[in-house]
């Protein structure tokens, strides 16, 4: 070739010779321009992701952070199972040995772990189904399960016996009750039951009403108040369609139910008159109790024959500072007997004290719900909700600046944290006036 030929550039993008390869420059230019539109890819993602998250900050956490967070429990639940059973002690080993093709024995750990039969999600509650390996009992899963929790990172935890040998873990992923929700304005007509506030796992706390007798428990500033115009705010709507009758006995001057007083047929506001309110809904009591004989066996709330809800602001003052030795036995017996015998006929109370001791509260027993708000020792706590629960339900740990937080007992026996929604001074106001009575005067037992 000369030199004084012409120069023909070269290919830019020549096809590799099938004999020869690819060069190796060609690979490492590939693998860089490769490398490089994934590092934008990844950028612009993560720039998208950032300003979605600043700008809406709901749908965000709606479309991407919770279905994240999901996946990732799921994924613990179903690939941690086995390391998690065998450091919580549920699992067993045993030494096999076994010859191979040689002739050569060989030891080996075999561990053998209860088994997980689903896991499933239902908002932020995970739960996991475990059944029993041979030779366990579901005491066993159960009583492992405050470990599970908190390797899992869970706020609480409950279990449910579901079939033999086999026990439901419920997990709840989320706090849900670190923040005080305001009360709505109630609209359901419904006399049965109130929704008071929310569970652990976001669900609302519908608690019933017709049938049972409530007494609820704490310290001073644990926020009974919230339960007690959730109740009489919740039913509001009934009091006005004439199906549910509010009484009330508020012995420290009223000041509790005189915000909300139009929502009251009688407020007792003194010793007297708690003696007098109790002996007439004694009266109605034996009244309902002759009518109904032979005809039905519990009662149905109605215009004729209204749910009668009597609330307590502080029982004490009626079962153990009464200055008056002859009303306190009154008064005791009264009360003994509507708590007795009230519930079948459509009259029942709702109570609230700080103090629960026995000597305190003699009747202690006759309250088929009760409701554990912050409490002053585990001793307490066992004394609302029952022995052996000061650890499944801690009310004593319940922190100062959560009032309204308390542990309530489902309808399976597990103990579940709950949280009364804040009825404040003007919303408790505007439902008296909406559903308020047109006048307070009741005369007993007249229905009949």
């Amino acid at each position: 070739m000369s030199p004084y030929d012409p120069v023909v550039p070269s290919d830019p993008y020549p096809v590799p010779d099938p004999d020869t390869g690819m060069d190796l420059f060609d690979l490492t230019h590939l693998l860089a321009v490769g490398a490089m539109w994934l590092i934008a890819v990844i950028g612009a993602v993560t720039v998208s992701l950032v300003v979605w998250k600043l700008c809406s900050p709901a749908t965000f956490g709606r479309h991407i952070a919770t279905p994240a967070r999901q996946a990732r429990w799921l994924l613990w639940a179903l690939i941690s199972w086995p390391r998690v059973a065998k450091a919580c002690g549920l699992s067993t080993s045993e030494r096999v040995t076994r010859t191979d093709s040689q002739g050569r024995s060989k030891t080996r750990t075999v561990w053998t772990h209860p088994r997980l039969l689903g896991v499933s999600l239902s908002g932020d509650c995970l739960r996991v189904s475990i059944r029993t390996r041979t030779g366990q009992t579901v005491d066993d899963l159960e009583n492992s399960v405050p470990a599970i929790r908190d390797a899992l990172g869970a706020h609480s935890a409950r279990s449910t016996v579901v079939a033999p040998g086999t026990v439901r873990m419920e997990f709840v992923m989320k706090q849900h009750l670190s923040i005080v929700e305001t009360a709505r304005q109630p609209t359901s007509g419904a006399a049965k039951a109130v929704e008071i506030g929310r569970r652990e796992n976001g669900s609302a706390w519908i608690l019933r009403v017709a049938g049972l007798h409530t007494l609820t428990v704490g310290c001073s500033g644990a926020g009974k108040g919230s339960i007690f115009w959730g109740i009489a705010g919740g039913l509001a709507p009934a009091v006005k369609s004439g199906t549910v009758r509010l009484f009330a006995v508020d012995l420290k001057y009223g000041i509790e139910v005189s915000v909300g007083s139009a929502l009251f047929t009688k407020v007792a506001t003194t010793e007297a008159d708690a003696a007098r309110l109790l002996t007439m809904l004694e009266e109605l009591l034996d009244s309902r109790g002759r009518k109904m004989a032979g005809r039905a066996r519990s009662h149905t709330p109605s215009t004729a024959e209204p749910l009668m809800v009597l609330l307590i602001d502080e029982l004490a003052g009626l079962t153990a500072y009464m200055t008056d030795a002859g009303l306190k036995r009154q008064v005791a017996t009264s009360l003994s007997r509507i708590l007795t015998k009230g519930r079948a006929v459509g009259i029942v109370v709702a109570a609230f004290m700080q103090d629960p001791r026995k000597e305190i509260l003699p009747m202690r027993g006759l309250f088929t719900q009760t409701v554990a708000l912050r409490l002053r020792s585990r001793d307490e706590v066992a004394m609302v909700l029952g022995d052996g629960l000061a650890d499944a339900a801690p009310a004593h740990r319940i922190d100062p600046n959560q009032p309204g937080t308390g542990y309530i007992i489902d309808e399976d026996g597990s103990t579940v944290r709950v949280r009364a929604n804040y009825w404040p001074d003007s919303l408790i106001r505007s439902v008296a006036y909406e559903y308020g009575l047109a006048t307070q005067s009741y005369q007993g037992p007249a229905e009949n």
